[in-house]
């Protein structure tokens, strides 16, 4: 697991949350430190953070020591620019990618073992996370895809690439991925959800 690295994408401006979403507060802490520190339970000190809009405002409010930040500034041109951003800041060693996102806040540092642990069983593979009707991140990317996810245009970020490899993929079903905060509503959601 020594060259697998984590990518955490925080570029964007949250135009449908009306405020920075990276620092929403659940359970204490800015949604960007939840993804950061379950990142680094399981990678250590190799995490990249991507940061664009409001990056000023996330260094002030959250803790990134410990992780390697870099600035998207192009990240008002889509999701693809900042997993660019974050493959070209990874070491030529690295053997894969964890690519996450900062606002799935049910995902915990177990679960990203389990997609951790599944990549050591087919290195060569993509390995996601299955949930609902659909999958995606958090997602274990090999180096033999990182020319590929460099080349990503566009804000839909790596899935173009997932479901051209969809029949290779390994899935690890993961509900809590299901739910990533992009509304109002969502993050009304998540708080009911930590209620019951």
């Amino acid at each position: 697991m020594d060259n697998v690295h984590a990518v955490i994408l925080a570029a964007g401006a949250s135009s449908r949350m009306g405020s920075p979403k990276q620092l929403l507060i659940w359970q204490e802490r800015p949604l960007l430190a939840h993804a950061l520190a379950n990142a680094q339970v399981v990678l250590a000190e190799r995490t990249v953070v991507v940061l664009g809009a409001n990056a000023e405002a996330i260094k002030a409010a959250v803790d990134l020591s410990g992780s390697k930040v870099v600035l998207n500034t192009s990240w008002a041109d889509g999701m693809a620019g900042s997993i660019r951003a974050g493959i070209q800041a990874v070491p030529d060693t690295a053997n894969a990618v964890l690519l996450m996102l900062c606002d799935q806040p049910l995902i915990n540092a177990a679960h990203l073992q389990s997609l951790l642990s599944a990549w050591q069983n087919a290195p060569e593979r993509i390995v996601v996370s299955q949930y609902a009707e659909s999958f995606g991140v958090p997602a274990v990317l090999p180096a033999a895809y990182f020319d590929q996810l460099a080349s990503l245009t566009g804000d839909r970020g790596a899935k173009p690439l997932l479901l051209r490899f969809e029949d290779s993929l390994v899935k690890v079903p993961l509900l809590e991925a299901g739910l990533d905060v992009d509304t109002t509503s969502d993050y009304q959601r998540l708080h009911e959800l930590n209620e019951m």
